[in-house]
């Protein structure tokens, strides 16, 4: 059995594979919750960007003059650091302004959203369909947490403007971590302190006209507007902003959404922890499914991704601690590895 990514790689041109029941499943999670949300402009921009290949609307029209203003910008404002050469000065453009697929009338994500990861190389839901995975989880965590502390004040959490930030949030992770043909995934730079998927998702919600509301609780997640970290979420949204050329002048405040969007994010501590357990296990018992981790790409694009892929990090985790490598090698056998 081969996974998602793999499917793609060796897919003719125009070809893709069906993704994994799980990845499936997550996306039209997603899917459903987008098309469920009541302020129509939010709707439609929330199901089109979850669309196999979306505009990127905030690189939309920009030529190489205007991403040079950006970086002069950022650069300005304090949010980039001075290049100390070419060599990083290049960098950052890439970090900013990274490769898009073509689209007729707009530039297109550079991968399907059901193929992207949750996170980079080592981190939690690195693996093909993660991105999916994740938001998923998030959204049902988000949707819990709103409904204790509607028990607990007794006034409705906004369901759109928490929903709508969930489904935002890592969005750019499609645009940012673009796998190789070997299974790896590059590096991710920062802008304005923060992963640059963050600044691009929320530059996106900008360029898309998205509620402020939304805009900020999707701000949050990383980080709440309270104390220290309200200089921090502020300079988020200003890079966003230059980015996609566009004024915010919204109250930058830890709204209930604001608060709910950061604890439903919580879960990659989890899944972070889910993560090394699940490459730990599978690195012992892969000499056992012919694909030791010493064959590098092999390893990776026919076990390591594909199994987390069809199990999920949380599960194996949880089988060995249950039964061991013994479990892991039931489990990966009966899903056809």
């Amino acid at each position: 059995m081969i996974g998602l990514l793999t499917a793609l790689l060796l897919a003719a041109p125009g070809e893709a594979s069906p993704p994994a029941s799980r990845t499936t499943a997550a996306l039209e999670q997603l899917r459903a919750a987008a098309g469920g949300l009541t302020e129509e402009h939010l709707r439609n921009e929330t199901v089109a960007a979850l669309q196999p290949h979306p505009c990127v609307r905030h690189r939309m029209g920009l030529t190489q003059a205007g991403e040079t203003w950006v970086l002069q910008q950022l650069r300005a404002e304090g949010l980039l650091p001075p290049p100390v050469d070419a060599s990083q000065a290049e960098q950052q453009r890439r970090t900013v302004f990274p490769p898009l697929g073509d689209g007729e009338t707009c530039p297109t994500l550079p991968q399907p959203i059901s193929v992207a990861p949750g996170g980079n190389a080592g981190s939690h839901h690195d693996w093909p369909g993660g991105l999916v995975a994740h938001e998923a989880f998030n959204l049902r965590a988000g949707m819990a947490l709103a409904d204790l502390y509607e028990a607990e004040s007794g006034v409705p959490v906004d369901r759109d403007v928490l929903t709508g930030a969930v489904l935002w949030h890592d969005w750019a992770k499609a645009l940012v971590f673009t796998w190789r043909e070997d299974g790896t995934l590059g590096p991710e730079g920062a802008i304005a302190g923060a992963g640059a998927h963050h600044v691009l998702g929320l530059a996106e919600a900008m360029a898309r006209g998205l509620p402020p509301a939304t805009i900020l609780a999707q701000a949050c997640a990383h980080a709440a507007p309270v104390d220290g970290d309200q200089r921090k979420v502020t300079g988020w949204l200003h890079a966003a902003a230059i980015i996609a050329r566009v004024e915010w002048t919204y109250p930058v405040r830890p709204t209930r959404e604001c608060l709910v969007s950061n604890a439903a994010d919580d879960n990659w501590i989890h899944a972070e922890a889910a993560v090394h357990a699940a490459d730990a296990g599978l690195a012992r018992v892969a000499p056992r499914f012919g694909h030791p981790v010493a064959e590098g790409a092999a390893y990776r694009t026919r076990l390591r991704n594909p199994a987390l892929e069809r199990l999920g990090a949380d599960r194996i985790k949880a089988l060995l601690e249950a039964e061991g490598d013994a479990g892991l090698e039931r489990a990966l056998r009966s899903a056809g590895f």
